[in-house]
């Protein structure tokens, strides 16, 4: 059994982690964004729509020919599609419009305000495949 001098211990040790954890998740944060929802169109249990992203690239290198993907939140391989060409210098951002069509489902979840989970891949200096996630703000 702890007493309590130990237990405040723990109990700030943890707290400290918890404080550094999540400091260090959002400093990393390759590319941050934030975008705009078109006017969707029905088409059965889907929807049709433009969305317009701004995509910032924090990180101490450019990307070229990256791949923004729109993808399913609980299941990351399966996508919604695609915009291809994306240039991205260090430091700078983009903006990028793409046409989507995604599950009603899914739509009313951005509408209720969850945001898209959205891809960047390219290939780095060494030309190997990264794929990293875009933080919305």
């Amino acid at each position: 059994m702890l007493n309590a001098r130990s237990f405040t211990q723990v109990l700030c040790l943890v707290l400290a982690s918890v404080v550094l954890l999540s400091a260090s998740t959002t400093a990393s944060s390759e590319f941050t964004g934030a975008y705009v929802l078109g006017a969707p169109t029905a088409a059965g249990n889907e929807i049709q729509l433009s969305i317009s992203f701004n995509v910032a690239n924090n990180t101490s290198s450019g990307i070229s020919n990256a791949t923004l993907a729109v993808h399913d939140p609980r299941a990351a391989r399966v996508t919604y599609g695609e915009i291809t060409g994306i240039s991205i210098a260090a430091g700078d951002s983009v903006r990028a419009t793409g046409f989507f069509k995604v599950p009603k489902s899914l739509h009313d979840s951005w509408q209720r305000g969850n945001t898209p989970a959205v891809s960047v891949t390219y290939n780095d200096a060494d030309g190997n495949a990264v794929k990293a996630f875009i933080q919305f703000q």
